[in-house]
């Protein structure tokens, strides 16, 4: 699983902004901590996602 998280580095880092993101908008209270359960969630699925390969 740690070999997946590194080997598709691009969904990981959408993955990680999109944590980052729910965690700006707690601080600067735009969200609950309710709503960052939403993001965290989304965020932990992109990093475990496969990135898509153009094959031609």
């Amino acid at each position: 699983m740690i070999d997946r998280i590194f080997k598709n580095w691009k969904t990981t880092l959408l993955g990680l902004g999109l944590i980052i993101a729910g965690l700006i908008f707690v601080w600067y209270e735009k969200a609950t901590l309710t709503e960052l359960t939403a993001f965290i969630g989304s965020g932990v699925v992109l990093m475990l996602v496969k990135d898509p390969k153009n094959e031609k």
